[in-house]
């Protein structure tokens, strides 16, 4: 069997491993901190950052702080304000509740065994050169027996093993909390105790823990032999004093009468020393002065794993700044209905009449509008046909038969022979229903080829009505209607980011009845010729000096509809809403989510709610419904990558360049052997532009991505008239037709790419 890697590591993985263990939904931070945590009030597990990530240290570390989060009451550890008692307290409640979050996960007690493992080896709890049975107290042995799944060699006295078993006893806090004071007490008796043995400066717990009252102890070994040359007889009788006075043996009475018995007669001062020493206070060591300076008893294995873990951290990371994803307002935000949207240019129509000749205009806008949609009729009308015959011919392909269990007369004759004598039916299963919706681009930028993008999505329409596809189609801005300078169009909540208020037009629908939808198709038609000709200089293009004046007198639309910049990030974080909404109400099965833009959307801000000033060093993290993601550029991907796990959504991107140049192609060519390899494919992909229009490329966030030819997206359609034709034979008029039909279908590339995806 092969081996299982527990070594590689995914940050949102060991998120969700945490939330598993837990039990709850808590919030996971990765930040630059010492070692993790857990804000047992806030519910927030904290995670370092290393250099070299390990999966089991990690997964050890999550597993610890999740026990924290089921097991240790908040209130009652924060209320621990002496330190001393902290750090036992710390080492036994560690104890207890790693051994309940092993019992309750059997699976983390082998990362908890590799993640000692690794991490003893880098001395992370300071027992290099030492002996766990004589250098160490009994808090310590308490703590590596745990961390080491009792895989250490420990030797342990017969007292030792009635604190074990104390230890093993423990059921709540409450346990651990009295079961920590007995010990703390016991332990500085036993200290008050090694303070009468003559070598006490010398013995190995004293310099273990640092308890000597004697500073020179500390100096350098050269400096202690004060000249005395060899001392190796010395060295023996320490280890010999040593050996006799061994720390585990304090708190046996016998033994301790027999050591003080034996000591007794060795100074001839003792009673001398005792007498002078009544009234010097009870002190572990003394200040500069000779005043008292107590030595804290802790768990300096505790204490060495805090600071060695700071030399793992990757220092270089400076941490993350956390945030959520706002709530949109969907009751009186940035959602602009269609009827409000029709409503307000019927208005603005009105208002204009004081300053242009709308009739005239109306008259050569009715005109120009109903040439095209007679133009496109038929060619619509010939894409749903092709549609209708796609769509069967994939049902057929799902066909199956089965026996109805009626024998078929005609098959009598071969029943000797033959057992299929049963009649057949064919089952063709049901198709899924479909649904569209559509993000259309409404900022500056695209307004030299807004008009013709607007026809694109207008046959696209016009598609979805004769197939009976529900549909929904909004544009976004950034302007906005003054009387909405009050509202906000997301929630404003403490810890959640802070994005720009806009407007997302809901303009086509198939809510709207027929009246509504015609209107709401000229409108579109309107706009997208105003702003063709107000940025775009058309005048050589009139036919006569009447066109002219009509057009000069077109009323325009509301400032609040004017192109701006690109919130496309904003409208996605609406649409995350709607497209659940949207799909649940008219039962879609399968959704086809469009984007039809000209470039990114505009950057997040990077403000949080509540937060002081930006540190501009550490990099954002977005959260959205629960799934976390990271930018240090835009969002826009993750944001779609989200609609497309989240609600199934088949998504599709059009891309519209205003002027193909060899790099905005050439970005998309990530896979190639060479420079030539890379060229091949680079031609290979002009020629497709050339000949279909469109070319589909791989990018993040989309199921599809086409770049479009911003040049040519207008509408072609046959017009016989405009046929030169040379012989009239029909080889000659075939060629023709055939031509113009495939230019007519090219033309409508937005439609065309749209088909294939729900035939």
């Amino acid at each position: 069997m092969m081996k299982k890697d527990t070594n590689t590591m995914n940050l949102e993985v060991k998120s969700t491993l945490a939330k598993l263990l837990a039990n709850e939904n808590i919030t996971i931070q990765h930040n630059n901190v010492k070692t993790a945590s857990f804000d047992v009030k806030n519910r927030v597990l904290t995670l370092p950052i290393f250099k070299q990530k390990s999966g089991d240290v990690y997964d050890m570390l999550i597993a610890h702080e999740c026990a924290h989060a089921l097991f240790t009451p908040y209130e009652q550890w924060e209320g621990i304000t002496d330190s001393e008692l902290r750090s036992y307290v710390n080492v036994l409640e560690d104890t207890r509740i790693d051994h309940l979050i092993q019992k309750k996960y059997p699976g983390v007690v082998r990362n908890y065994q590799n993640g000692f493992d690794i991490l003893e080896k880098q001395n992370f709890f300071g027992m290099t050169g030492k002996d766990i049975n004589k250098d160490l107290m009994i808090i310590d042995k308490i703590n590596l027996r745990s961390k080491s799944m009792n895989r250490l060699p420990f030797s342990f006295a017969p007292l030792d093993d009635k604190w074990l078993a104390k230890v093993d006893a423990l059921k709540s806090f409450d346990d651990v909390l009295t079961l920590a004071k007995e010990m703390l007490d016991w332990q500085k008796e036993q200290v008050e105790q090694m303070k009468k043995l003559p070598d006490f400066d010398n013995h190995i717990i004293s310099k273990t823990y640092e308890l000597s009252d004697d500073e020179d102890d500390f100096d350098d070994e050269d400096d202690s032999d004060n000249g005395q040359g060899n001392n190796s007889d010395a060295d023996q009788n320490d280890d010999d004093a040593d050996e006799k006075n061994d720390f585990n043996n304090f708190g046996d009475q016998e033994a301790d009468d027999e050591k003080d018995s034996k000591q007794s007669g060795q100074s001839k001062n003792g009673e001398e020393e005792k007498e002078e020493s009544k009234g010097e206070p009870d002190s572990y060591a003394k200040g500069a002065g000779g005043d008292a300076k107590p030595k804290l008893l802790k768990a300096i294995t505790d204490d060495s794993f805090q600071q060695k873990s700071e030399e793992l951290l990757d220092n270089k990371n400076k941490g993350y700044r956390y945030g959520k994803i706002p709530q949109p307002n969907l009751k009186d935000g940035a959602l602009v209905s269609f009827k409000t949207w029709l409503k307000d240019m019927a208005d603005y129509r009105i208002k204009q009449r004081q300053y242009n000749n709308i009739s005239k205009y109306d008259t050569y806008l009715d005109k120009e509008y109903k040439k095209f949609m007679n133009e496109n009729k038929k060619t619509v009308m010939y894409l749903v046909k092709e549609f209708e015959m796609k769509k069967s011919a994939q049902a057929y392909k799902r066909a199956s038969q089965d026996k109805t269990g009626i024998i078929d007369p005609l098959k009598l004759p071969s029943y000797k022979y033959s057992d299929d004598i049963f009649k057949k039916l064919t089952i063709i299963p049901d198709g899924k229903n479909h649904g569209m919706m559509m993000l259309l681009d409404w900022s500056g930028s695209m307004s030299d080829v807004l008009f013709n993008t607007v026809k694109q999505l207008i046959n696209l329409v016009e598609f979805c009505r004769k197939v009976n596809i529900p549909y929904e189609v909004y544009f976004f801005t950034s302007e906005r209607s003054y009387d909405r300078e009050n509202t906000k169009d997301f929630s404003q909540n403490t810890g959640e980011f802070k994005f720009d208020d806009f407007s997302l037009v809901n303009c086509l629908s198939h809510r709207m009845n027929k009246k509504q939808a015609d209107l709401a198709l000229k409108m579109m038609f309107h706009m997208g010729s105003y702003f063709d000709n107000r940025y775009v200089s058309r005048r050589n293009m009139f036919e006569d000096s009447e066109t002219y004046e009509a057009q000069s007198n077109n009323w325009g639309i509301p400032n609040k509809y004017y192109l701006g910049n690109t919130p496309l990030n904003e409208s996605l974080i609406y649409l995350n809403k709607l497209v659940p909404m949207y799909k649940k109400k008219y039962d879609i099965e399968k959704l086809t989510f469009i984007t039809l833009t000209d470039g990114s959307g505009n950057y997040p801000r990077g403000g949080i709610v509540g937060e002081g000033e930006k540190d501009y060093e550490k990099t954002e993290v977005y959260d959205l419904d629960g799934d976390k993601f990271t930018s240090s550029s835009n969002i826009t991907e993750n944001l779609l990558n989200h609609i497309k796990k989240s609600h199934g959504a088949n998504v599709i991107g059009f891309y519209i360049l205003k002027r193909v140049r060899r790099w905005d192609i050439e970005k998309y060519i990530t896979k190639y052997t060479d420079y030539s390899d890379k060229i091949a494919k680079y031609n290979a992909m002009r020629k497709q532009m050339t000949k279909d229009k469109a070319i589909a490329v791989d990018a993040e966030g989309y199921h599809k991505f086409f770049i479009l030819d911003g040049k040519k997206l207008d509408i072609e359609n046959f017009d016989m008239n405009n046929v030169e034709v040379k012989k009239g034979t029909a080889s000659e008029l075939k060629r023709v037709f055939g031509k113009s039909m495939a230019n007519r279908l090219v033309s409508r590339v937005v439609l065309n790419k749209f088909i294939q995806e729900v035939a």
